[in-house]
């Protein structure tokens, strides 16, 4: 992998945690924009974000790796 088609991973992956975070935001709160207070729904939420957001660091954390297989570092 070049150091461009790294650049491109990393705003693939930010994009979509920033689109996480949005929906999750979205998801804290009722049509209607009141927050929702229901303890183990709210738990269920993030853990799903969360989830998605991890594997947006596992894919940065991969293409970084994959960047030094490629590339000779000092």
């Amino acid at each position: 992998m070049d150091i461009d088609s790294l650049s491109k991973v990393y705003f693939l992956a930010t994009s979509r945690i920033q689109e996480t975070a949005t929906d999750l935001y979205e998801s804290l709160h009722s049509n209607r924009g009141c927050p929702r207070t229901d303890a183990e729904s709210l738990h269920n939420t993030i853990r799903k974000h969360k989830r998605s957001i991890d594997s947006e660091f596992d894919l940065i954390r991969s293409a970084l790796l994959e960047y030094y297989d490629n590339t000779d570092i000092p």
